[in-house]
């Protein structure tokens, strides 16, 4: 009888193992890069955006307007000291350079959060909601930065 009893619990126990170790090994394989990874590395926001910018657009507010149409936001160059005013509801995503907030609303930073005050400077891959018509950006230097209508 003592014999059965600890049989049972070992054979318990090395269920309970496989099955904890299936477990573990599942969970591995779910990890860094795939579809339920919820962080985005830098390397692969830099390829989508460097996938969106490939239309070969330059100048002062160029847009292409088939990626536009796919994606919902347009690319607009700026030089510095120009400003962009989307317009009150618009979303803005700084890809490269310099700029800052303008406007005495400012603009709400809709990755964090935060609220970014007249001649505050923008990071870098951030989204960002235009509050008002009289909100928008100034360029520091040659800026580039998607625009959603």
């Amino acid at each position: 009888m003592k014999k059965k009893i600890i049989l049972s619990i070992a054979a318990f126990a090395l269920a309970a193992s496989v099955f904890a170790g299936g477990i573990y090994v599942g969970a591995a394989t779910t990890g860094a890069g795939s579809q339920n990874d919820p962080v985005v590395s830098l390397s692969y926001l830099e390829y989508r955006l460097n996938k969106l910018e490939g239309s070969g657009n330059s100048g002062a507010g160029s847009t292409d307007a088939g990626n536009a149409a796919a994606n919902g936001y347009r690319k607009v160059s700026l030089a510095r000291g120009e400003r962009l005013m989307p317009g009150e509801g618009s979303m803005i995503v700084v890809y490269s350079g310099n700029c800052t907030a303008v406007g005495e609303k400012g603009i709400i930073n809709m990755t964090d959060g935060s609220l970014y005050q007249e001649s505050y400077s923008l990071p870098l891959y951030n989204n960002f909601l235009v509050p008002a018509d009289s909100s928008g950006i100034v360029a520091g230097n040659d800026v580039t930065v998607f625009v959603a209508d």
